[in-house]
């Protein structure tokens, strides 16, 4: 098993301890946690954020941007 750093504030931390009972492993746990929820729901909540902070962003329509006017 390959062993990687994921940055976690310190809240995140304590809540995903609380869901490691008994001998289970965090990859265990975030892997039962991932099968919980389709990668498809987070992708459509990711989508949805993008759009909003598109329709309420401030700055040059992307148009003129990009035809260096």
């Amino acid at each position: 098993m390959m062993t990687k750093a994921v940055p976690l504030r310190q809240a995140t931390w304590r809540r995903l301890s609380h869901y490691r009972g008994g001998r289970a492993t965090f990859d265990e746990v975030i892997s039962e946690l991932m099968n919980a929820v389709p990668a498809e729901v987070v992708s459509a909540r990711v989508l949805r954020q993008h759009d909003q902070r598109m329709r309420t962003r401030s700055g040059r329509p992307w148009r003129e941007a990009l035809s260096g006017r």
